[in-house]
């Protein structure tokens, strides 16, 4: 099957990515059939769904009519089974627990269709290792990001079990989407950005932790020099801007030392400890709580927007030269 042959699209799992991965396809003229195992994510991911496309027209993104469009092409199926059986590809976007996924993909072995795919949306897992062996060929791991109708990455992570075609098709229909794909050529724990995030968490709990910088000093740090820096050179080109002689005795500096690899940061898991989660319960490292949460996330979504078009030079360059 080619990206042209896919019409119609079921997202399994409508939690925290599943409305915007349904709001992408919608946009972009598909059938989504949402499923979740829990009953009231209907109504709720329908609210988040059409909260989403609101929110667009209302930054001017959207035309009202291509919006309501987009909401009359997204339906609920009753069961996994329903929901499956006429997609033409199978988006699953469920909790990451090996058990669970390893249940759902042998339940969409058993109804998916002959030459229909299944991408799954895991952010750290070895899907081809849970998948039926049959399966395996017609799926792919497509690792989006939140906000998924916002972000324009999407981690596509190979195995030499999948076929080719399966690889060819799922870029296409990612470039149609509007999607900025990077192919992993092999799995790798994590894939690559939420290596990158990792590593920073334990750099940036350490400094909070010593004392040596505030929350607000230390996100304004990186919001004035590497953010912007690394808008237009990304990581790897920027050491050829710096030097790789520099860069090689930078890494070798015995000036610098690395942060220990606390699995158990204080300044974290003291929030966590408290129920302050982040911005879901009002607080976290900041407070939101003179907002309400919807206004917060569309406060975000807008900002967020603005500088997806600013990124929009910067990401279609391969490199500054």
């Amino acid at each position: 099957m080619n990206a042209e042959q896919i019409k119609n699209v079921a997202v399994i799992g409508m939690g925290t990515m599943g409305p915007g991965l349904a709001q992408a396809f919608a946009l972009a003229g598909f059938q989504v059939t949402g499923f979740d195992a829990n009953p009231d994510m209907k109504g709720q991911s329908r609210k988040i769904f059409q909260a989403n496309l609101d929110s667009l027209v209302e930054f001017g993104d959207l035309e009202p009519a291509k919006a309501q469009a987009a909401a009359s092409r997204l339906n609920f199926a009753d069961s996994l089974a329903e929901a499956v059986a006429q997609a033409d590809l199978v988006v699953e976007a469920i909790s990451e627990k090996r058990a669970i996924k390893r249940q759902v993909y042998a339940q969409i072995a058993e109804h998916l269709a002959a030459g229909s795919l299944l991408w799954s949306n895991t952010s750290t897992l070895n899907i081809y290792d849970l998948l039926p062996e049959e399966l395996i060929p017609r799926s792919i791991i497509s690792h989006w990001f939140a906000p998924p109708h916002i972000i324009p990455l999407v981690e596509v992570v190979k195995d030499p079990r999948v076929a080719p075609d399966t690889v060819e098709t799922t870029l296409a229909l990612l470039e149609k989407l509007g999607k900025k794909a990077i192919v992993i050529e092999k799995f790798v724990p994590g894939f690559v950005i939420n290596r990158i995030q990792r590593l920073l968490g334990y750099e940036i709990f350490h400094l909070l932790e010593g004392g040596y910088i505030s929350p607000e000093d230390l996100d304004l740090a990186v919001k004035a020099s590497i953010a912007p820096r690394m808008m237009l050179l990304g990581l790897v080109q920027r050491y050829d801007f710096t030097g790789l002689d520099l860069s090689a005795r930078n890494l070798q500096d015995q000036e610098f030392y690395d942060p220990p690899l606390d699995h158990h940061p204080a300044p974290l898991f003291s929030l966590v400890d408290k129920g302050h989660l982040g911005v879901k319960t009002g607080q976290g490292f900041f407070d939101y709580r003179d907002k309400d949460i919807s206004e917060t996330l569309r406060d975000r979504d807008r900002y967020l927007m603005q500088i997806v078009k600013s990124l929009d030079f910067c990401i279609k360059k391969e490199r500054l030269v």
